[in-house]
């Protein structure tokens, strides 16, 4: 008769393994379908395996008080041609859905040999299985200071792929054999912001704006503020008239802010240094210059001063100064948001007045946010007052 394996199931979205506690049949029993055999215990709860068809038990190849990861086989029954062949169709099936990503989609999926390997088996689980690590290799990547994301790169053997302690200790075995050199503090530091900002929902958008109003101002002032010190004093200005687009979502408060903090990404060597300028909606554009350079130089210094170094609601990016059009840059942990303009280049612009195309300067300004404090429509009214403010920026 074929033998059909008892598999341990996927027990929650989040559960790795589990611990077999008790054996409820006896080898020989005759059972029916979705009939206890097995009690196991998660960090959660103590669960039930049952049996996908009926049969007789044929044999438990578990020892109790040992863990085993899900998919694994626990055992076997002994049923009739019909249900191997219905259950076979049924688990191609799924398979062909796209509910595995196992490499090898084994067509003798019930085996007349208890030395299939449970790695073979097509388990019927979530793509996003492969996401989840075991205790044993969450603590082994503890151990070697490595963080869950580093290893999603590794290809998993173990049930929907997931990523096994024999499969980290090859990666790490690689990963040894090639060139590398040891990070740098200040990277650590930028993916280390990352990694936690990216925790948060976020979301882009863009529109594109006239830089000939900035580059007519400029020519006002000396020292002449960059285009990134109009883009920053514009979004203080904006965000002291809509504050709740800088506020941050702590537990189940909104923290509206008390000062209005913003920071301008500086390029250093090997990372990114954001001095904040406090107050900045408060503080005249003309002064910006002066303290952006100060900035500037301590932040390549990696000497900032203290007044620049406390936490901003929002930040400003330049990346059209690496010739980039559009971008979509990641707040900072403790930002809101962020704003980024592109590079600018000449494009035929409709005038109503002389009802023509005519040429004129444009960058694309982009802004990223937490999507769970600012909604589409308000930020698309927040990008809206700072192009106004950036039309007629003697406003500022």
């Amino acid at each position: 008769m074929p033998k059909i394996p008892i598999i341990m199931p996927q027990l929650g979205e989040s559960i790795a393994e589990a611990t077999v506690v008790r054996l409820t049949a006896n080898v020989g029993e005759q059972i029916e379908t979705d009939q206890e055999v097995l009690e196991v215990e998660t960090n959660k709860a103590v669960m039930s395996v049952t049996t996908p068809c009926p049969g007789v038990i044929h044999s438990f190849i578990v020892e109790v008080n040992e863990t085993y990861d899900v998919g694994s086989v626990l055992g076997y029954i002994e049923a009739s041609v019909e249900d191997a062949e219905r259950l076979n169709a049924a688990q191609i099936s799924v398979a062909s859905h796209g509910f595995t990503n196992n490499e090898q989609r084994s067509q003798d999926f019930f085996a007349d040999s208890e030395s299939e390997s449970p790695r073979d088996l097509q388990i019927p689980m979530s793509e996003n299985g492969a996401r989840f690590q075991s205790p044993r290799v969450r603590a082994r990547l503890l151990q070697l200071g490595f963080h869950p994301q580093d290893i999603g790169v590794i290809p998993g053997t173990g049930a929907a792929n997931r990523v096994t302690l024999r499969d980290l200790e090859s990666y790490v075995t690689e990963v040894e054999q090639h060139p590398s050199k040891k990070a740098s503090p200040m990277r650590l530091a930028v993916a280390d912001s990352m990694r936690r900002s990216w925790t948060r929902p976020l979301a882009t958008l863009g529109v594109s704006i006239s830089l000939e109003p900035i580059l007519a101002h400029r020519k006002t002032l000396s020292p002449s503020p960059g285009p990134a010190l109009y883009l920053a004093k514009a979004l203080a200005v904006a965000l002291s008239e809509y504050p709740q687009s800088a506020a941050r979502l702590v537990g189940d408060k909104i923290i509206l802010p008390s000062s209005i903090d913003i920071g301008v990404a500086v390029e250093v060597e090997d990372g990114v240094i954001v001095p904040v300028f406090t107050s900045l909606d408060k503080q005249p554009l003309a002064a910006l210059p002066a303290q952006y350079k100060k900035f500037l130089h301590a932040a390549r210094e990696k000497r900032l001063p203290e007044e620049a170094k406390r936490p901003s609601l929002a930040s400003v990016t330049n990346f059209g100064t690496l010739g980039v059009h559009w971008a979509t840059p990641i707040p900072l942990p403790n930002e809101t948001l962020i704003m980024g303009l592109g590079y600018g280049e000449k494009r035929p612009y409709w005038d109503e007045k002389t009802e023509r195309f005519v040429p004129r300067l444009e960058a694309e300004l982009t802004i990223s946010f937490d999507h769970r404090v600012i909604d589409g429509g308000q930020s698309g009214r927040l990008v809206r007052r700072i192009m106004e403010l950036l039309a007629k920026p003697e406003l500022l």
